[in-house]
């Protein structure tokens, strides 16, 4: 080999190193992925088990179990809550405390009223706050007949909680008697 083409060799091959080199450089490195915790239920099983209804006046918390007819937005089972003056509520707990960082959470329910449309609220409760229960987050939304639809909670810092309980309440003060079906719920942690 001529002492031109070694010359020429070791030139390219420097300038394959530099060029190596640079999109090392150029390349960031990539950020850690978002952890994501999440707690669902769908009222499957014995909804009981696991859900406490709420109610006040006329206000009645139910299930209708083993999808018959099927009203479910998923599975075979949904939660319902009632009333025409009063209101009602169903509630799940939910152990976080072994979750990491829980600085950024929200709560999630579909709700479908039977007969017209409904304001339905969601809520996030500490059980164990100084003074006994304390509402950490709530939101209601008018929700439209006729099919399920999301609610979702703003997201709010859990870190620090062991167990919070997120709750569906409808409330109706004007003697009309209202089915606000509801299933799905999540509590969703993302880090």
């Amino acid at each position: 080999m001529a002492k031109n083409e070694r010359s020429l060799l070791r030139l390219i091959a420097v300038a394959a190193a530099v060029a190596v080199t640079a999109i090392g450089i150029a390349v960031p490195a990539q950020a850690a992925p978002a952890t994501t915790v999440r707690f669902t239920n769908s009222f499957e099983g014995n909804p009981w088990n696991d859900w406490q209804g709420l109610q006040s006046g006329d206000g009645v918390a139910g299930a209708d179990v083993n999808g018959n007819p099927v009203v479910a937005r998923t599975g075979v089972n949904n939660g319902w809550l009632y009333t025409g003056n009063g209101w009602a509520a169903e509630k799940i707990a939910v152990s976080i405390g072994s979750w990491g960082n829980r600085s950024n959470c929200s709560a999630s329910i579909y709700a479908n009223p039977v007969s017209y449309g409904a304001g339905v609220g969601l809520e996030i409760w500490d059980p164990n706050g100084a003074n006994g229960w304390v509402k950490l987050t709530s939101t209601a939304q008018g929700v439209s007949a006729g099919s399920y639809q999301q609610i979702t909670t703003a997201p709010l810092n859990l870190n620090g909680l062991s167990t919070v309980y997120v709750q569906a309440i409808y409330g109706n003060d004007n003697g009309v008697e209202q089915f606000v079906r509801i299933d799905d719920v999540s509590l969703t942690c993302v880090s």
